[in-house]
């Protein structure tokens, strides 16, 4: 199937996941809203910026290819996070005007910009955190996409949260993964031959004898990523894991890296989808 030609939306309809209500917003006021869920306010105008063409970008990718009466949902997990001015306010209260202000400023310097791939408008995927390299789509989602391959990030190593561990009983992993594979045997031999992509992701694990998807084990077990090292000590599992998210294109705090060294907007969206041209659109 190919990807869809670049066309200028000037609204995306909005499904949101709390009433089920479809929302026509104005494409502006969309991307400020996308913005102000998924990228921290403090950061420099140009990852801002980025974040701004990305969600545009994947916005007008979905929009082109739905087959609903809606462009995308309001859900992280399949589309984008969306919050309204006022729910930006309540969140940033003292400091709402000066962060509004930022974020609009940066969304209107790159108002109808779009990332072109091949002539067809890009899927601008991106991510909380990597692991310190983003993944290659075709590792984590099956598909290869030419400018959605891995990349160095290695900004992401220094940030907070970078590393996480969390500890399971070995009652509550055996229960987050009963639906995908019961648990038998030794709890110290559940875990076994994590197979790993270039970037670190466990692709494939074995439980209990069994090959699991590591996204999925991942997603069971509540980890903040698939890319995660796992020990057993007196009944306790415990998982580190690297990053946030699933590690395909732009990392919005490599982004946020990068633009504090000097990046500007255009070089940050040309590091994390190599090849894709950024184009205005009329």
């Amino acid at each position: 199937e190919k990807p869809p030609t670049p066309a200028a939306y000037k609204s995306f309809k909005i499904k949101m996941s709390d009433s089920g209500e479809i929302k026509d917003i104005p494409a502006d006021e969309y991307i400020c809203g996308v913005i102000a869920a998924e990228m921290p306010a403090d950061y420099e105008p140009e990852a801002l910026k980025a974040q701004a063409v990305a969600a545009y970008t994947f916005a007008c990718y979905r929009k082109a290819k739905s087959k609903t009466d809606y462009d995308l949902t309001d859900a992280p997990k399949t589309d984008q996070c969306y919050i309204t001015e006022q729910q930006a306010r309540e969140k940033w209260k003292d400091s709402a005007d000066e962060y509004i202000n930022k974020i609009k400023e940066a969304q209107q310097a790159v108002s109808g910009m779009i990332l072109m791939y091949d002539g067809a408008t890009a899927l601008t995927v991106y991510h909380a955190m990597s692991s310190g390299m983003t993944e290659n789509c075709a590792d984590v989602w099956g598909s290869d996409i030419p400018y959605l391959v891995s990349v160095d990030s290695a900004g992401d190593k220094t940030a907070d949260g970078y590393l996480n561990t969390v500890e399971l009983s070995e009652n509550e992993v055996s229960s987050a993964l009963f639906q995908i594979k019961k648990a038998e045997g030794n709890a110290d031999e559940w875990f076994s031959d994590a197979q790993r992509t270039d970037a670190g992701r466990v692709k494939k694990i074995k439980f209990c004898g069994a090959e699991l998807d590591g996204g999925e084990v991942a997603s069971a077990l509540g980890l903040r990523s698939a890319n995660f090292d796992v020990e057993y000590t007196d009944g306790v599992f415990k998982f580190t894991t690297r990053g946030y998210g699933h590690g395909v294109g732009m990392s919005q705090t490599g982004a946020g890296y990068m633009a504090k060294q000097g990046s500007s907007c255009e070089e940050i969206l040309a590091h994390y989808y190599p090849g894709c041209i950024l184009m205005k659109e009329k």
